[in-house]
């Protein structure tokens, strides 16, 4: 098997299985050895913001000399994306980290297929994938291992694991309701099903309906509770190049990642590293700080170009947007730039709250270009237009259908001049394509 067999075959079993549970991904572990049950891990979940608060702790972590294993999704340009470990030097998507080889892809996903073929039904794509990176954590020997939950919680399948060193819990939104629930309540419910006896817990806050569930949910497993103080959070400098904070005795952080929620994600990646640190870990301020400075995450307020300025972003559901617009618009204040226009590339999901999105990013579009991404989810281009057009034509905001992610894009750049600015954003699947436009060029 080739690597692309391989993903061939990944992509070749159900999304999600039938009935959500840890049933199958414990058949397939115990097929090979229970690799889940060898490894120290940092478990991340939640709504928005588990990627960079994944990727800021695993940097912190490397940068005090461990070996970490990084678990996270979706990708964005390369399947290999998800699994990631550190290295001694650059790495080839994240800085420091290093993407599982094809090779090693190919002949993992081997061994997990053999024993896939003994199973009476198959587990999900994200079921097999998890088991992938399982193997290969476990053969990189890793010494801590970030694992991202996908969209769940209780019944996710990274949930198989022991109790991990501590269980971090991220901002908690309305999303992927028709699996986890309709409100605030039921979505902290089921996420907060990660957090076991023998943990601790650092959770965002924020929200006082998500803070109650989580809190009740910690005393029923004797775990203790950490919730950072944002009231501690200082910005020092913020601008369209990155920013820099304090977080209580944390001074003069620097980040490259963009907006002020970006800097709340880091002071819980902040409180999970304090956690680690009294467990014995040796982890100093500087590497704090230098692991926050060298985060790297793709579409995340992700610059590509200037002369106009080019920004792609993930945000897609309405908690998301509203973090993305606020930030937009701080860094534009506090850097006092004036632009042109602000012209936005959008394509989203049909399965998202498109509807209050587009009302979100009207508050700062000058220009809307509807665009449909690659992907069997994507809402149909001619009926987002419709929808931009109904919402945003009475607010004075021009509207154009752009057709695919390339052709709104280079309309996008027609209709900018040097001071505009140009935001492709309202999916993660489509920035692989807005990435890989501006990376040819």
């Amino acid at each position: 098997m080739n690597c692309e067999e391989a993903l061939e075959y990944i992509h070749s079993l159900r999304w999600m299985s039938k009935k959500l549970g840890l049933i199958k991904t414990r058949q397939i572990l115990k097929l090979l050895g229970n690799p889940e049950k060898k490894m120290k891990y940092v478990h991340v979940a939640g709504t928005n913001g588990k990627g960079s608060t994944s990727a800021m702790t695993a940097e912190i972590l490397r940068q005090s000399g461990l070996k970490v294993g990084l678990f996270t999704s979706p990708f964005i340009m390369r399947f290999n994306e998800r699994i990631m470990v550190s290295t001694d030097g650059e790495g080839d998507s994240l800085r420091g980290f290093k993407e599982i080889p094809d090779d090693d892809l190919a002949r993992l996903t081997g061994i997990v297929k053999e024993k896939i073929d003994l199973m009476e039904e198959p587990p999900s794509e994200f079921e097999a994938v998890t088991a992938i990176g399982f193997l290969y954590f476990l053969e990189q020997k890793c010494d801590i291992v970030v694992l991202e939950v996908g969209m769940g919680g209780e019944a996710d399948s990274t949930n198989v694991i022991p109790a991990p060193l501590v269980t971090v819990m991220v901002n908690i939104g309305l999303d992927h309701m028709q699996y986890l629930g309709n409100t605030i309540t039921e979505i902290a419910r089921t996420k907060s099903g990660v957090i076991k006896k023998g943990s601790e817990v650092v959770f965002y806050g924020e929200n006082d309906e998500a803070l109650e569930v989580i809190s009740e949910r910690c005393k029923k497993t004797g775990c203790t509770l950490h919730v950072p103080d944002f009231s501690l959070l200082k910005t020092r400098k913020n601008g369209l190049s990155g920013q820099t904070f304090d977080y209580g005795d944390h001074k003069n952080i620097r980040l490259s990642l963009l907006g002020k929620y970006q800097e709340k994600n880091a002071a819980v990646a902040v409180e999970a590293i304090e956690v680690l640190k009294n467990k014995g870990f040796d982890i100093t301020e500087e590497d704090i700080a230098k692991g926050l400075a060298a985060t790297n995450w793709f579409a995340r307020l992700e610059k590509l170009a200037e002369a106009p300025y080019v920004f792609v972003d993930g945000s897609h559901n309405p908690q998301g947007m509203r973090a993305t617009v606020d930030a937009v618009k701080q860094a534009v204040k506090d850097e006092k730039k004036h632009f042109s226009d602000i012209i936005c590339v959008f394509g989203v999901m049909a399965d998202k709250d498109h509807h209050a999105i587009i009302e979100i990013l009207s508050e700062i579009a000058t220009e809307i270009i509807a665009v449909q991404p690659v992907y069997v989810r994507a809402m149909n281009c001619d009926d987002l237009f419709q929808e931009v057009s109904d919402i945003c034509l009475p607010l004075g905001i021009k509207v154009s259908n752009g057709g695919s992610v390339p052709d709104g894009i280079r309309l996008a750049m027609k209709h900018a001049d040097k001071d505009a600015l140009v935001l492709c954003l309202g999916s993660l699947y489509m920035a692989g394509e807005v990435r890989d436009h501006f990376l040819k060029k």
